[in-house]
């Protein structure tokens, strides 16, 4: 180690105080599937959270900020409620360190793992630790740690398609010997304690299945049905479910109401005389193949499986006004306007309450006997909302308006990316060639102060080093370190920039490039590039995009090459996009 001589020394004669550590907004993640809940030998919630806490607690540079917990979330992607939250308050600047257990309880999906530890987190300046892996993503300097984890998390992604295999031939095994495989009991019924998928009847629910079939049978509607529970005070099935702790949250029922569909659902299910139905859906992420709803025709029905709740002549009297009422339906529309394709449906939420907005339509034929109709949207829980914020329905016409220029702008901000793209693409000079140059320069000099960092003290104590000349030689080489460490941290996230966009790579360009310059949304679009539309008034509606921190790293990358790119700009009602 080289010492320092003091011939020709000269330092300042103000000692400085030493530097303070920087301490991270710590946030805990835990997370446990549904296949490893009361599974003997299986990890616990209980038992992540003790670790990781311990963790945090021992270190002086973690401050924990909160915990966030997906109980019953399947690794297979990101879309779980804890992990949206704990990215929310990421986005606000509140948190700025994640820490879990192991990468398995971080994720299993080997692409979009890689997508955060590699692009999305340098970038927005999170830092990362896996504790059983002993990763660290603040201390990492092994290049070679990086493939570590990538192959880890393939190994994780492999595993949760083993699984989903075992899963798929454990159900179809049940569905042989005609168990009951929900995760919960359907509304009436519950689990028999005795003979394992075997449905029993839960007196106190079946009688009022038993009163909703006796007044569909003789003709009520299905909103006068649930006027008439929601005024009796009686629970919905989401509620009696959480009540109960078998469930976190219901995203199918925020309302806490019983909605329409709940009771058509209940009117024309056949477990409740007494028959198992399977093959209402299929998916497989074993083939990544999507969760897909099939048909009533594509339905499997094993008959007299448990004891029914309504008879036979209940049952058809009751689906006898089902048919009915949609046959006057359908001749209604005979030489009408047909109903239009439901472009929103599933992505209009209210931005109130975050309950779901449903279409109505209303028509009327006029003397002359021209026919019109119009539809229009309204939130299904209206009576949670404050005074200031209650609002008419809203026009079909109007959100459209609203929406497509959003849409529009967004799709040519991608196009016009894409043109910088290609013209970087045309240009000799490999912009990443000249960040990765400058970045191993900066990385050598970083590692020539901190060798001279640990030659301070040998020279102090060799008496080579007064006190004041060491503390004060030792803060200006720690101050030139920091200074170093954060020019690295700006360069790489430079050049993870330019690796997603020079490569063609990013996930919102991908999505969008097939729809430029369109002439009319499309549900097609929209189901592409846009997670939910928060509807809030008819003045303004607010899109939250697919690929949220994809699309940032864009609006970062436009507004460093302002000078060849010129954003779009909206006019008219107040628009907003996230």
């Amino acid at each position: 180690m080289p010492r320092i001589s003091r011939k020709g020394n000269t330092v300042g004669q103000t000692i400085a105080t030493a530097t303070t550590e920087r301490v991270w907004n710590c946030a805990v993640y835990a997370r446990l599937s549904l296949e490893d809940s009361g599974r003997k030998g299986a990890d616990t919630i209980e038992t992540q959270i003790e670790l990781v806490s311990s963790y945090v607690a021992k270190r002086s540079d973690l401050s924990l900020y909160n915990t966030f917990i997906d109980n019953g979330a399947s690794g297979k992607d990101f879309e779980r409620p804890a992990w949206s939250q704990l990215m929310n308050e990421i986005r606000a600047g509140r948190v700025d360190c994640i820490v879990v257990k192991d990468l398995s309880r971080f994720s299993r999906n080997y692409i979009e793992t890689c997508e955060f530890l590699e692009k999305i987190f340098p970038f927005m300046g999170v830092r990362f630790v896996s504790i059983n892996d002993g990763f660290d993503s603040h201390t990492s300097s092994n290049r070679n740690e990086g493939l570590i984890i990538a192959l880890k998390s393939l190994v994780n992604n492999q595993y949760l398609k083993d699984t989903s295999r075992k899963i798929s031939s454990s159900i179809k095994a049940r569905r042989e010997r005609k168990e009951y495989i929900g995760t919960h009991a359907p509304y009436g019924y519950q689990k028999s304690k005795v003979v394992k998928g075997k449905l029993e009847i839960d007196e106190s629910q079946a009688i009022i299945i038993r009163d909703i079939f006796t007044k569909r049978a003789n003709g009520m509607s299905h909103y006068a049905i649930c006027n008439w529970l929601n005024s009796s005070g009686i629970p919905c099935p989401s509620v009696v479910l959480r009540s109960k702790g078998k469930i976190q949250a219901d995203n199918r029922n925020r309302s806490g109401i019983w909605l329409y569909r709940a009771i058509k659902q209940i009117i024309r299910n056949p477990l409740y005389l007494g028959h198992l139905v399977y093959g209402k859906s299929s998916q497989s992420l074993a083939d990544n193949k999507p969760q897909v709803w099939q048909s009533e025709d594509d339905w499997i029905i094993c008959e007299n499986t448990h004891e029914p709740i309504v008879n036979r002549e209940l049952w058809d009297r009751a689906n006898a006004v089902e048919k009915e009422r949609r046959e006057i339906y359908a001749s209604h529309l005979v030489g009408k306007a047909t109903l239009p394709k439901n472009i929103f449906q599933g992505l209009l939420v209210c931005g109130h309450c975050n309950s779901t907005m449903q279409r109505s339509h209303s028509s009327r034929t006029r003397p002359n006997g021209k026919y019109s109709e119009y539809y229009y949207y309204s939130c299904i829980n209206p009576h949670k909302h404050q005074e200031q914020q209650k609002q008419q329905p809203i026009r079909l016409e109007v959100i459209y308006d609203l929406v497509y220029p959003l849409v529009t702008d967004a799709l040519q901000t991608a196009s016009n990316l894409g043109a910088i793209i290609e013209k970087r693409a045309k240009q000799q000079v490999n912009p990443r060639a000249t960040l990765d140059a400058e970045i191993t320069r900066t990385s050598q000099e970083l590692e020539t102060v901190n060798q001279r960092i640990a030659g301070l003290y040998e020279s102090y104590v060799d008496k080579l080093l007064s006190e004041m000349e060491y503390v004060n030689m030792k803060t200006v080489y720690e101050n030139r370190a920091g200074a170093l460490r954060q020019k690295i941290d700006h360069l790489s996230i430079q050049a993870t920039t330019i690796v997603d966009v020079s490569k063609s790579n990013n996930q919102w360009l991908k999505a969008t490039r097939d729809f430029q310059n369109p002439s009319e949304l499309t549900r097609e679009m929209l189901v592409a590039i846009v997670e939910r539309i928060e509807v809030y008034s008819a003045e303004r509606v607010v899109i939250v995009w697919k690929f949220k921190d994809e699309y940032a790293l864009l609006e970062s990358y436009v507004s460093e090459n302002s000078n060849i790119y010129t954003a779009s700009t909206t006019t008219g009602r107040k628009k907003e996009g996230v």
